[in-house]
């Protein structure tokens, strides 16, 4: 693993690449390197490539994350299958609290095995669907989810009032063409859409910040 290409590809995002830090995600990522085999957590095999593609793509939202949740919130991750964007965003805001959403058993193992490899007290792992959680959240993100509007109905039920939803999405026309549908299926909310830039992937990335969604009746 290129230890520079974490920190550079940290740096570039105005992330303090401290030494603390680095170790810690070194860890998750040897963790992913460890069980993917059999586990098969990302398609990328090599860890300069989950580096990129992941770890940094996960960490491009710091600056969306530091201006639209505040020290003290507990915020969910669904599906949270390998930890991303989860586990990266809990190792940037050891003030936050997060709960990790994975339904499947072996995964939400790994998730709970990498807590403890990186000495992760700010997170904790909910094994079960979204569809049981019964608890409401500061903030909830995703990231290689489901569309919005097919688990609109069920994120609904966990945020807390004018809590925002973080959405993890690729090109703006998509993230849009997303939004559109679920306007079209009744759901109403305000919206922003901030480009993400994650270094070394010469990519689209959007982040969708939606605030007050809720479904008007009929």
């Amino acid at each position: 693993m290129d230890r520079e290409l974490l920190i550079s590809g940290l740096e570039r995002i105005g992330i303090e690449a401290q030494e603390n830090l680095v170790s810690r995600i070194s860890t998750f990522i040897g963790e992913i390197m460890l069980f993917n085999p059999a586990l098969k957590l990302v398609g990328d095999k090599d860890a300069d490539e989950i580096i990129i593609r992941h770890v940094l793509d996960s960490a491009a939202a710091y600056p969306v994350f530091r201006e639209e949740t505040e020290a003290g919130c507990t915020i969910a991750d669904l599906g949270s299958g390998a930890g991303f964007p989860g586990i990266v965003l809990a190792l940037l805001f050891p003030d936050r609290h997060f709960v990790l959403v994975e339904r499947m058993q072996r995964r939400s193992q790994f998730l709970k095995g990498v807590l403890l490899r990186t000495g992760l007290v700010n997170a904790e792992v909910e094994e079960r669907d979204l569809r049981t959680v019964r608890r409401a959240f500061d903030a909830v993100t995703c990231r290689a989810f489901h569309p919005i509007f097919q688990i609109a109905e069920d994120v609904v039920k966990i945020l807390s009032p004018e809590a925002p939803l973080l959405l993890y999405k690729g090109q703006r026309n998509n993230a849009l063409s997303e939004l559109d549908v679920l306007r079209g299926e009744g759901y109403s909310f305000d919206n922003r859409l901030e480009e993400l830039r994650v270094p070394y992937l010469d990519e689209s990335r959007t982040m969708v910040v939606l605030r007050n969604l809720k479904k008007n009746e009929n």
